[in-house]
């Protein structure tokens, strides 16, 4: 049987003992705040929100760059692995995808695959990929049916404050007015090109407005695949996640698996942030 491997970068947010369980082999983005400079998980999140609120100044992340990404693969077939199936964050978000392309340089042994997703969204379809090579499935057929399956990931956050979008132009300031006034928290969603986009808008405080979220993307799929959930969070009290964690489990869910979200997908979402992600349904047989 070929040795395959499992690779993504620093934003698919498992933590070291589920990329272990998985055999999953990561590299990590690059963060930048002020003058200092690191992978991601050098900085702490809430290190990051407390530079910009006490300074003004953003905070800033990029992609593996190519030679990373070559060094990356070429450590990998050092290891003994023939194969490479890659995972990167959706392209509509960062330049990891293309960047991944360029490395791979149209060798046959690397295939690269375009999430259009983030966080748990990258980790369900890297795990559904591992599942798969557990079953014997051959190498293309584990890509082709990863792929196939891409449209049914549910991958969305709950925003609790717009400053940090607005700080790096990605919503207006009449925006963050409105929604500051009217306490208005909402939901952003990858849409199936791997975009984000507007959904539902919740209004209260923040612990309402989060479970509201949690609930209404677990009512609005009713076939969902309940094997597992990811809840990923940027900085979020421990009694809060508890109670998504209880509303999943409530929901069906059969393994939930919460992690605090890496720098490069905390940072431009702000603090206080949640994320949900499953299958929208079963795969096919």
């Amino acid at each position: 049987m070929l040795k395959i491997a499992l690779s993504a970068e620093s934003t698919i947010d498992l933590d070291q003992s589920h990329l272990t369980r998985y055999d999953i082999h990561t590299l990590p983005f690059h963060v930048q705040k002020g003058d200092e400079e690191g992978f991601d998980f050098k900085f702490k999140n809430e290190d990051l929100f407390a530079f910009t609120n006490a300074t003004g100044t953003l905070c800033h992340t990029s992609a593996c760059n190519v030679d990373e990404l070559q060094a990356h693969f070429k450590k990998l077939f050092d290891l003994g692995y023939e194969k490479i199936l890659h995972f990167t964050i959706s392209s509509g978000l960062s330049s990891g995808y293309s960047n991944a392309n360029v490395a791979a340089d149209n060798d046959p042994r690397i295939l690269v695959i375009d999430s259009h997703a983030t966080s748990g969204g990258i980790a369900l379809q890297a795990i559904y990929a591992r599942q798969l090579l557990d079953q014997g499935v051959s190498f293309e057929d584990v890509y082709a049916k990863v792929l196939a399956r891409r449209k049914d990931i549910e991958c969305s956050f709950q925003l609790d404050r717009l400053d940090f979008l607005y700080k790096g132009g990605r919503c207006s300031k009449l925006a963050l007015i409105g929604a500051n006034i009217l306490r208005i928290k909402p939901e952003i969603v990858c849409d199936v090109e791997g975009r984000f986009a507007l959904g539902a808008k919740h209004r209260g405080s923040s612990e309402k407005c989060t479970l509201e979220y949690i609930d209404n993307m677990i009512s609005h799929y009713p076939n969902a695949d309940k094997s597992l959930v990811f809840l990923d969070y940027s900085t979020m009290s421990p009694e809060l996640i508890k109670k998504c964690e209880e509303r999943c489990s409530a929901a069906g869910f059969k393994e939930i698996q919460t992690y605090q979200a890496c720098p490069t997908n905390s940072y431009h979402a702000g603090p206080n942030v949640i994320g949900i992600h499953f299958y929208e349904q079963m795969p096919e047989k």
